[in-house]
């Protein structure tokens, strides 16, 4: 579904206290006080725009992540365990405190972050930095990240260490909006769900016990890659962007970053090839970018291409192009004010000159034009810088480098990083979506960019099946128009494709979320909106069937929607494809989200809260049932699914931590095993914003996420092979609230029992301590795998009757699963 709908809230908590900066004086350890003199005072900033010092203060404009970093400073976690940061902000937000050791990195684990609320008189946030039991030994460096989020204005006047004191700390607020459901007590939100075990939290690092009393050693999980798993298993992620389609190990350009500026064009038709500069909340910004040339050339004409021709945004209202043949010295060669329009029947704003010698350009953006409401940015498609010869010297062919001030999108794409991030989690299916096929076959363009076959191999080679969607379909009014040529151009698009792929895909998906018309179509328009639908995609698959007849055809929808599934599969598609693939995002109203819970669904286009069903189970249960009325062979898979992290409580589907994306995955991907769905892709592998809201396996500065590790564990021990067995028989002894458990047994005769409390996740939740009773065969050995820190330990056991006791297991709010022989 791609985008986020209901927030939820965020369940890190640290534990701060907020006075008027006049109120506060204490004893201090280290201290820094920025502006003034000391600007700041040895701190390091990043992502800063706007920046100004007052006399006190350091004032500037959030971007996407801003911090200041420490200089080192060695001192006593012990000894000063409050953090007080004196600052103001003029918008609500959330800021981040990171420490670490001496041979560490800042990392999400070692954090605190706290609610910061607006103000026009500096506030003094202290912060408990014992609430992270991480907070020991010798701190390092700090960092301080102020804001969640780009647009922010900011002005931090302090930070210091103080000792304890007895000063009385207040719990925060979680970081979110209060219940979607009217007069819920939102203090529930607050209280973790599953304690009552003298140890810390468990995180991604950390190695502690599955049980009670275990005092032996705690070892890491041996992973496997996608290649060493031959039973294969249902575990992928979706890739959200076009890497897939774009990028060869020759493509080194993130997305808005500066290299689009200078590269020709070449991927114009599969790739976003524009630069942009950082969100802005006011015109009134000075951005520039910079081509320097290979060497020095004679050039008479400067030439600026926007982002999408004839349509301005993002272009600069006001601007100036400098020119300079040392990088020091720098001539005026062209500017414009109030730039409305393009020329008549240009592409571009060309500027001619009297030839000079030329070895840097450089465009400076004085005023920048709004894309949308109240969001500025400095955006180009290209800049070119032309000799006499007529030649682009700027043009990265020929060796032009280009640069920015504030890219949105730093750095280079690292092909193998990106492809080794799929293969080191063990996942073995990638979902990609081709939104170009159809206007690549209109324009008469090759079925297949450059990369696709190289890259589809490469993934094949490397254990991963994948799931190939054609996004696009002629639009409605298109085929209303001309039925006959819509459906034969569709088709042959469609067919094209298949042809240079076939035997490199494990699934062709035709269209996307058909299902979710809104109020786009009328009752009147339906029955013909659903006409053009099957008639399109049955055309299709018919056609894929007949060039590529071993491979599965899959049709999507968002969430479960019973009713437009009956309506095509009795239209005619039942007996045309072979897997439904439903996007599940667990959109709960009012509610904290469970992977078990039974979620929105969609009826009549929109979505709906009302369906009856008690939980996940039972609602895969009824729509498996109504495939199996039109055809049994119809299988489910998930190619979407996923929880949000996010920082903006203007809306979004979810509001989770970390920690609870990644036990969020690890119970859903469990739970798909148990159910016998078909592969399940997480919305996104690679980081993707949508708003303020961070989706994906991997940050934006390459680091995986906690849910990738947990992604990771999971496919370490489960894989298609794992079977129900009732060979043995499992039960916890007293009573546990909301537990899930399930005996598989694996190909290589070992008993696998994944366990855990379907509560709600918090990160505070340490577990709680329950007996487990196994029957069945003579066991030899048990050893219990923590799907969140992959960490695996023999268990203890005793024989009693004709089974056996597992004393004081550990029940957490993710699955620990027994591994027994």
């Amino acid at each position: 579904m791609n985008r986020p709908y209901v927030l939820f809230l965020f369940s890190l908590i640290c534990i701060i206290s907020v006075f008027p900066a006049a109120l506060a004086a204490a004893e201090t350890g280290p201290a820094w006080n920025f502006g003034g003199s000391g600007r700041l005072s040895g701190w390091s900033p990043r992502d800063m725009n706007q920046t100004r010092f007052t006399a006190d203060a350091i004032s500037f404009v959030s971007g996407r992540d801003s911090s200041i970093v420490s200089p080192d400073v060695m001192f006593s976690a012990a000894q000063f365990p409050i953090c007080e940061i004196m600052m103001r902000a003029d918008r609500k937000t959330v800021g981040e405190l990171f420490f670490a050791a001496p041979t560490e990195v800042f990392s999400q684990q070692n954090s605190l972050p706290f609610q910061v609320e607006p103000s026009t008189e500096f506030q003094v946030y202290r912060i408990d930095c014992r609430s992270n039991p991480l907070w020991t030994g010798t701190v390092a460096r700090l960092r301080f990240d102020p804001a969640a989020s780009n647009g922010i204005g900011i002005q931090v006047k302090s930070i210091r260490l103080l000792p304890a004191d007895g000063e009385e700390m207040l719990s925060a607020e979680y970081v979110g909006m209060a219940s979607a459901t009217a007069g819920q007590d939102d203090d529930a939100y607050r209280e973790t769900t599953l304690t009552g075990i003298p140890q810390p939290p468990p995180a991604v690092t950390s190695k502690l016990p599955s049980q009670l009393g275990f005092t032996g050693p705690v070892a890491g999980l041996r992973a496997r890659t996608s290649r060493e798993i031959p039973a294969g298993n249902i575990f992928g992620a979706a890739i959200c962007g076009n890497e897939f389609f774009a990028n060869t190990p020759e493509t080194r350009g993130a997305l808005w970053s500066a290299c689009w500026l200078n590269d020709g064009e070449e991927l114009a038709d599969v790739h976003n090839t524009v630069y942009s500069s950082a969100m802005h909340y006011s015109p009134e910004v000075e951005e520039w970018c910079m081509i320097e040339l290979k060497k020095r050339e004679r050039i008479s004409r400067i030439a600026l291409k926007p982002r999408h021709g004839s349509n301005l945004d993002g272009f600069p209202v006001d601007f100036h192009i400098l020119c300079s043949n040392d990088g020091s010295s720098w001539t005026r060669v062209a500017e414009m004010e109030n730039c409305q329009a393009l020329p008549a029947g240009k592409d571009s704003f060309a500027f001619d000159f009297e030839p000079i010698p030329v070895k840097f350009v450089k465009v400076i953006a004085t005023r920048l034009r709004a894309e949308g409401e109240r969001r500025y940015y400095f955006q180009l498609r290209e800049v070119e810088a032309f000799g006499t010869d007529g030649v682009n010297y700027a043009a990265a062919g020929r060796g032009g480098t280009a640069t920015a001030g504030n890219p949105l999108g730093s750095g280079t794409f690292d092909y193998r990083k990106f492809y080794d991030d799929i293969f080191d989690s063990g996942a073995q299916w990638l979902f990609v979506s081709n939104n170009s096929f159809l206007s690549r076959h209109r324009t008469g363009k090759p079925p297949c960019t450059r990369a696709e076959i190289p890259n589809a191999e490469y993934l094949q080679k490397n254990g991963v099946k994948l799931i190939y969607r054609f996004l696009q379909l002629p639009s409605f009014g298109e085929y209303r128009a001309a039925p006959e040529r819509v459906v034969r151009e569709y088709v042959e698009a469609v067919a094209a494709v298949v042809g240079e792929l076939r035997g490199k895909v494990a699934v062709w998906s035709l269209a996307n979320e058909q299902n979710f018309y809104g109020d786009t179509v009328s009752p009147d328009d339906l029955p013909g909106y659903r006409e053009y639908y099957v008639a399109l995609v049955g055309a299709a698959a018919e056609r894929v069937r007949q060039l590529d007849p071993q491979t599965p055809i899959e049709i999507e929808t968002a969430l479960f929607d019973f009713g437009w599934t009956e309506a095509v599969l009795a239209a005619g598609l039942a007996g045309k494809v072979d897997r439904i693939g439903v996007h599940i995002y667990k959109e709960l109203r009012g509610r904290d989200t469970f992977p078990e819970a039974a979620g929105a669904v969609s009826k009549d286009g929109k979505r709906s809260y009302t369906e009856p069903y008690r939980d996940y189970g039972e609602q895969i249960t009824a729509f498996r049932k109504l495939l199996g009325k039109y055809n049994p062979r119809l299988e489910i898979n998930v190619s979407e699914t996923g929880v949000n992290t996010g920082d903006n409580p203007a809306g979004g589907s979810y509001y989770v931590s970390a920690k609870s994306q990644a036990k969020f995955l690890a119970r859903l991907y469990t739970y798909h095993l148990f159910y016998g769905i078909g592969p399940t892709c997480w919305w996104s592998l690679e980081p993707v914003k949508t708003g303020e809201y961070q989706w994906g396996l991997i940050l934006p500065d390459g680091q995986r996420k906690e849910a990738w590790y947990a992604l990771r564990n999971v496919a370490a021990v489960l894989d298609n092979s794992c079977r129900p067995s009732e060979e043995l028989s499992f039960r916890v002894d007293g009573e546990t609230d909301a537990f899930v458990g399930r005996v598989l047994r694996n190909d290589s005769g070992e008993y696998l029992i994944p366990y855990w409390a379907a509560v709600k996740m918090r990160d505070g939740n340490t577990g709680k301590a329950v007996d487990l009773i196994v029957s069945g065969p003579k066991l030899r050995h048990m050893e219990a795998v923590d799907t969140l820190s992959g960490t695996v330990h023999p268990v203890r056991f005793e024989q009693e009757g004709e089974g056996y006791r597992l004393k004081n297991m550990i029940l957490r709010d993710y699955p620990v699963i027994l591994r027994i022989r």
